[in-house]
């Protein structure tokens, strides 16, 4: 049997390096083809280079050297030929096949030089041919060497063979020593199958069967461990907590994010009870709760300064098949921010609009009762409806806009604009206040023209500027600057009015919010200019500076990146 075998072997490692030399002599006599034709296309395209700058004699002189290797033809248009550098007085070539087909490769037989040639011709620009060929039988050298290398190298592997399938067909009798070793591997997943070398009843059965067992169980420890890694993936990025507790209230299951969240030590205190990890409360009443009343519950926990919504489901299907209870907790701290401040822009809009609306309802009144006799009195109480509403409609476009831009769902109508004649315009719309507080505008603007929208830009530096002359001193200055460094546009508005108190600096830009509201309200401002200047230096990527001391004034410092303006 084992002499049977080793025949076996013997004869298939022959038959593979039998096929082997074959396709390899195959394969290379393939690529010395293809390595002889780009040989031969590389001496035509230096000969014709030569041909540029020499003639044909000095050229067949110039590669006299090698012309047992390489064959040099010149041949005029009508296929005589010119000059050969091996043979000549040779008869017309105009019928050649590399003639007839200029730029293919031909290997054919010479009846001049009596040996297998390989041809390639080109036109040459007077109408003439250049021919070069080389011999194929030095194609042949190569691959008789290769041939020959390549059966010393069979022989060598043939007798390796046979030599390492003597020493494995000794032990083929032996192939239970390997159980040992594959079985310890099992527990780690990795599947290694016993080859039996031999069929002997004895022990092929058992080889067989272990093999199948082998096979299941690291398939299924793979399995398992697939889906083990793909949970505690999931459990690991998901943006919400997730803590699982058995029928008997333990922890058997944490994600991250609540480790997180809790500074819990998982590896210390995991299978314990629920309290080591939730100190809440309210969270431990409801947890009971569930526990009893096997239902769920839904609040709201308060964890530092964030909000969580708390679900907490009991289920009979967790997958140790006990009871057990399920805590989800979701971040919904940007929902409660969003409902303060809906909260405080309604109660601030009411408050604003109350005041004017009041007026203009006594003021109404007054002239429909008749209690406003007199032509003036009345022209009086108009005015101040006038005055009023007009007061409620910057107050309503102030908050349109402001929506506008804190939703960023203005429309896109950026262009190239010159800054100084956008400020100056601004500064001419403000003539008015600017002669009535007889303010001195001084300016300090680089010539730069930015990629602005027009309306963006008249919101945002008309509330700079108008802030400035209104909080400015009688005869006050406000000085504009605008200058560039290598990678911002910088531009600063300052005045020498009352300034702003340090504990009002961090609230200035909040809607509604004035430093000294009977100012404010004596100079018609509806408390949202700051607020919408904010949000354009946020929606054009840049930064704003607040700088402010009482009783000597304010600096606004508005940073933009010239990458942002597309700055020239």
């Amino acid at each position: 049997m084992k002499r049977k075998i080793n025949w076996i072997f013997i004869s298939i490692i022959f038959f593979s390096i039998g096929i082997f030399i074959l396709g390899a002599t195959l394969f290379a006599r393939n690529s010395m083809h293809k390595v002889t034709e780009l040989n031969l296309n590389n001496y035509l395209e230096i000969v014709k280079v030569d041909y540029e700058n020499l003639d044909e004699t000095q050229i067949i002189d110039k590669y006299k050297v090698i012309d047992n290797y390489l064959r040099i033809t010149f041949i005029d248009s009508q296929g005589d030929v010119i000059i050969d550098s091996l043979v000549d007085n040779l008869d017309n070539h105009l019928n050649r096949p590399e003639i007839v087909n200029i730029g293919k490769v031909y290997t054919r037989y010479s009846n001049t030089l009596k040996i297998d040639m390989m041809y390639l011709a080109t036109n040459l620009d007077n109408g003439d041919y250049l021919r070069v060929a080389i011999p194929s039988g030095s194609i042949m050298t190569f691959l008789n060497d290769f041939v020959a290398l390549s059966i010393v190298v069979g022989i060598l592997i043939l007798t390796l063979s046979i030599i390492v399938v003597t020493y494995l067909l000794n032990y083929s009798m032996k192939p239970l020593e390997e159980v040992k070793t594959i079985l310890e591997d099992v527990n780690e997943g990795k599947f290694k199958e016993i080859d039996q070398m031999v069929k002997f009843d004895e022990i092929s059965g058992l080889v067989s069967e272990i093999n199948i067992i082998n096979k299941t169980i690291s398939e299924n420890i793979n399995s398992l461990r697939t889906e083990k890694n793909k949970t505690d993936f999931l459990l690991k990025h998901m943006n919400q907590g997730i803590c699982v507790l058995d029928s008997n209230a333990k922890i058997i299951l944490l994600n991250d994010y609540l480790k997180n969240l809790y500074n819990f030590n998982i590896d210390f205190n995991i299978n314990k009870d629920y309290r080591y990890l939730f100190r809440d409360e309210d969270i431990q009443k409801a947890i009971n709760e569930v526990y009893k009343e096997k239902n769920n519950i839904n609040l709201v926990s308060n964890i530092g300064d964030k909000y969580y919504s708390v679900m907490i489901t009991y289920t009979d299907e967790a997958w140790s098949f006990n009871s057990g209870v399920i805590l989800i907790y979701t971040d919904i701290t940007t929902l409660k921010n969003i409902e303060v401040l809906k909260r405080d822009f309604f109660v601030n809009a009411s408050h604003e609009l109350k005041s004017p609306l009041t007026t203009i309802i006594g003021s109404t009144d007054l002239i429909i009762q008749g209690l406003a006799k007199d032509k003036n009195t009345v022209d009086d109480l108009i005015s101040r409806i006038h005055s009023e509403a007009k007061r409620m409609d910057n107050l309503v476009m102030d908050m349109l806009t402001l929506s506008e831009y804190e939703n960023r769902n203005q429309k896109n109508s950026k262009r190239m604009i010159s800054i100084r004649s956008s400020i100056d315009n601004i500064i001419e719309t403000l003539r008015v206040l600017i002669n009535e507080s007889k303010t001195v505008i001084d300016l300090e603007v680089e010539n730069l023209t930015i990629y602005f929208s027009e309306d963006d830009f008249y919101q945002l530096f008309k509330n700079l500027i108008e802030n400035a002359i209104k909080y400015g001193k009688l005869n006050g200055n406000v000085f504009i600057k605008v200058f560039s460094d290598s990678d911002n546009i910088k531009f600063e508005i300052k005045d020498n009015g009352i300034g702003i108190p340090k504990s009002d600096l961090s609230r200035v830009f909040e809607r509604f919010y004035r430093v000294d509201k009977a100012r404010s309200k004596s100079s018609k401002g509806t408390g949202l200019g700051l607020s919408i200047v904010k949000h354009i230096v946020l929606n054009y990527n840049g930064k704003i500076e607040l700088n402010s001391e009482e009783n000597v004034g304010t600096e606004v410092i508005v940073t933009f990146p010239k990458s942002e303006l597309h700055l020239t």
